[in-house]
């Protein structure tokens, strides 16, 4: 890292630290297969782990948008990311729990942490993650276990995998959003940026949270 780098980094955190405006607690990001495949892609997702727990950002959601493919590559690929990420996540600290989730929805892998949280879901979009709730709660009315005029937001709410709605939306690469938390993020704060994943740097990120810091947030008033 070069020196001018270097203090930049500086002078960007000296301002987020001397605001009075929160740092985001729950930061959600949109990468797709290519940007992990690429050499150096899990590296840089390793960073910016280390870089979540720097600026005591308490959760952080990822999905992984896979290509529309021939469906055999595509579950292969899938396959392929899951295992990395079950695997790479479970030699980082102690401290920072996780939740793997595969394209079905399905909890791959878990573990519980103190400092941070981190959602990864693989293929797995907001649209099915809201059928998947709705099913749910249809099974149970079937079940008698629940009546239809007692189904309320709450009740979707308590069968989504995130519980958490993010305070900022990054896409990377300038690209389009996916339907990711397609229900939890609708009133979050959308973040577009032109550095593709793997030249992401830390002052990319802390740009993202100087600038969060300053807008005035609405939550759709």
């Amino acid at each position: 890292m070069s020196i001018i780098t270097s203090l930049y980094e500086k002078y960007l955190l000296g301002q987020i630290n001397r605001t009075s405006a929160k740092v985001p607690e729950h930061v959600s990001l949109v990468l797709s297969e290519t940007d992990l495949l690429h050499p150096g892609g899990f590296g840089k997702f390793r960073d910016y782990i280390t870089w979540c727990r720097q600026l005591n950002i308490r959760i952080t959601s990822i999905y992984v948008d896979v290509l529309d493919t021939e469906e055999q590559l595509r579950t292969e690929m899938i396959g392929q990311l899951t295992r990395k990420f079950s695997e790479m996540l479970s030699k980082i600290p102690e401290e920072i729990g996780f939740e793997v989730y595969t394209a079905d929805g399905e909890l791959s892998a878990r573990r519980d942490g103190t400092e941070l949280l981190v959602y990864i879901s693989v293929g797995f979009g907001g649209r099915k993650e809201v059928t998947k709730a709705v099913l749910s709660i249809l099974a149970d009315v079937k079940e008698g276990r629940i009546q239809p005029s007692h189904i309320t937001e709450a009740t979707i709410e308590s069968r989504l995998k995130v519980k958490h709605e993010p305070d900022i939306f990054i896409r990377s690469g300038g690209k389009h959003l996916s339907d990711f938390l397609i229900w939890q993020a609708v009133y979050s704060e959308l973040y577009f940026t032109d550095v593709n994943w793997r030249n992401m740097r830390k002052l990319d990120i802390l740009r993202i949270i100087r600038d969060f810091q300053k807008r005035q947030r609405r939550f759709g008033r």
